[in-house]
């Protein structure tokens, strides 16, 4: 390699070339406090201005080694995967799974190879437009058709099928998105390697006319569930003999009876319930001296440690599982699978079961969910059990302002009697009102 057109800055320190008789000036750089010499091109064909490119280089790695911070250039792709070596052991199996699978899904073929300098608050809009069509891309409908041709293997039995893929994602899921940007720049922010934190805003998803209340059930759908449940966890025959459920998927279909029943008893996230194990159901006496059940939850769930007083029938379905389950040592999971490991999903069969009885979607088109339990339950609470929304939102570990965005269409019917009742009597008389 030879070099040509050499020049000298600041004691030696900024040395400037061309090599093998191409134009572009590149430079080396020599910074104190810095063992290795940093070499890079400046882009710039004349000496003027590979000059002030190279002393703004300079001054911004000097600053950089003075104060600490990094100078090696990252890209997304390793800032991930450093981020995710230090948080490994400090958030929650859950927590660091949906991080897991929200950077392999978006963030990685969006943000990977860019290096973090090039990414700005335009290149991070851009990703909220391109998330927000990616499933309605070409690449995108690819990918949920392979995976629905995909096969489980024994390295992979949970082969995601992408069957619940929303084709225009959900407020809710950008924000978490959004969320998840925001630590892993901020991390790296505190760890010297980028000197800003972009702006990172989700943008709202919300069509015209669309309601924000979350799909729960109606009394009269939760008593039909219920129903078709306590026939479809004993049905021993069906019509087609080939078909007909073995022992194992009776007793899969009795776990998922009672933890359906058990879940809109408590208003429990997925989460929490899949971390719960027998030393963390207790009793305590009511001021009415009737033993009612108290749940301990997990410090390793979303809002962390909390204590949960479900409705008392939960007892009644908790019975249920250990006359069914072998695993009742205290270290023992609530519901886990015939062998005591964890449920991984209930979602897909609690999913066929709501298509098979009538029950997926609500009234406004929107599919429910292992979730819809939880809404279920609250908005039962603050409708037939007339709970107070402070104590309701302490209860189900969330926010009152949270109780009151999304359940506040409760409150009218609770006033039902004030709102559709009679008017006063001067003004039914004279006619104004019908």
């Amino acid at each position: 390699m030879s070099y040509e057109n050499k020049h000298t800055l600041r004691d030696g320190r900024i040395f400037l070339y061309t090599r093998n008789e191409r134009p572009t000036y590149h430079v080396r750089l020599k910074i104190e406090g810095n063992k290795n010499y940093i070499v890079k091109s400046t882009k710039r064909r004349t000496l003027a201005e590979a000059v002030r490119v190279a002393e703004d280089l300079y001054d911004d790695l000097r600053y950089k080694v003075r104060h600490g911070l990094e100078i090696k250039p990252h890209s997304f792709n390793s800032l991930w995967l450093r981020w995710k070596a230090a948080n490994q052991n400090l958030l929650s199996t859950h927590r660091m799974k949906y991080f897991s699978g929200t950077a392999e899904r978006y963030f990685l073929p969006y943000f990977g190879d860019k290096y973090l300098e090039e990414i700005s608050h335009t290149m991070i809009e851009g990703y909220w437009t391109w998330r927000i069509n990616y499933w309605s891309s070409d690449e995108g409908i690819s990918k949920i058709d392979n995976a629905k041709k995909s096969r489980k293997t024994r390295r992979k039995p949970y082969k995601q099928k992408l069957g619940n893929v929303a084709k225009i994602p959900a407020p809710k899921s950008l924000q978490m998105e959004q969320s998840a940007l925001r630590q892993i720049f901020s991390w790296a922010y505190r760890n010297g390697i980028i000197q800003q934190i972009p702006e990172i805003k989700s943008p709202k998803t919300k069509k015209p006319g669309e309601v924000s209340r979350r799909p729960a059930f109606e009394l009269h759908e939760w008593r039909q569930l219920y129903q078709y449940l306590r026939t479809w966890a004993n049905e021993t025959q069906q019509q087609d003999k080939t078909k007909r459920p073995h022992r194992l998927h009776l007793w899969q279909r009795r776990m998922l009876h009672n933890y359906i029943l058990f879940m809109g008893t408590s208003g429990l996230r997925p989460n929490e319930a899949r971390q719960l194990r027998w030393q963390d159901v207790g009793t305590i006496v009511d001021k009415n001296n009737v033993d009612q059940v108290i749940l301990y939850i997990s410090p390793t769930t979303k809002t962390g440690q909390r204590e949960c007083i479900p409705l008392r029938s939960a007892k009644r379905y908790l019975d249920r599982i250990k006359t069914i389950s072998e695993f009742q040592q205290p270290s023992d999971l609530v519901f886990c699978d015939h062998n005591g490991n964890p449920v991984e999903n209930y979602g897909k069969t609690f999913k066929k079961v709501l298509k098979n009885s009538g029950l997926l979607e609500d009234r406004f088109g929107k599919a429910r969910t292992i979730y819809s339990l939880r809404h279920t339950y609250a908005t039962f609470r603050l409708l037939y059990g007339h709970a107070n929304i402070e104590d309701l939102a302490q209860n189900m570990g969330t926010s009152p302002t949270q109780i009151y965005n999304h359940y506040r269409h409760i409150t009218i019917r609770q006033k039902a009697s004030e709102m559709g009742g009679k008017l006063h009597s001067d003004l039914s008389t004279k006619g104004l009102f019908f």
